[in-house]
């Protein structure tokens, strides 16, 4: 079941593109999500939005875009508001995506199964009705989050 043609939401989060396809960062504040994609920036990605992504429905695809004035910003804990357009170039910076991916930044470790060691922690997460893929990285102030982060999105669905 998917949802209907003018179905839109605001969900909380980083979203960033490469080559067309959307990774939705998802966590608790405080989860290292706007850090992770800071470094993300430096290995080709795009911020789309930050903080609040606005997500709508179009033939069964979700598209991610930021509200305007938040657009090219990205709040770093301890640094503040940085314009990533000014910093990084303007190809930094996107104004939409087709969401592919859902990325779960968890702070604390899980229990760990014999499963999740040997298959990871993937499933589905539904929005507006269309599933998505979502892995989830837990552990993520001792872990290298950014290079995790671009792992999960280069798996296949």
């Amino acid at each position: 079941m998917s949802a209907g043609p003018e179905a839109e939401a605001v969900i909380p989060g980083v979203l960033l593109t490469r080559q067309g396809r959307g990774l939705l960062l998802t966590g608790p504040s405080g989860a290292g999500k706007s850090d992770a994609a800071w470094t993300l920036l430096e290995r080709g990605y795009a911020l789309v939005a930050d903080d609040a992504v606005h997500v709508r429905c179009l033939g069964g695809r979700l598209l991610g875009r930021c509200p305007e004035r938040g657009h090219g910003l990205l709040h770093l804990r301890d640094l503040g508001v940085m314009d990533v357009a000014a910093l990084r170039g303007p190809e930094a910076v996107a104004r939409e995506t087709v969401l592919e991916r859902v990325i779960e930044l968890i702070p604390s470790l899980l229990p760990v199964s014999e499963a999740s060691v040997l298959h990871g922690r993937h499933d589905q997460t539904w929005i507006l009705g269309v599933a998505l893929p979502r892995v989830r990285i837990t552990g993520t102030q001792h872990r290298p989050v950014a290079a995790l982060i671009e792992a999960a999105g280069a798996m296949a669905h």
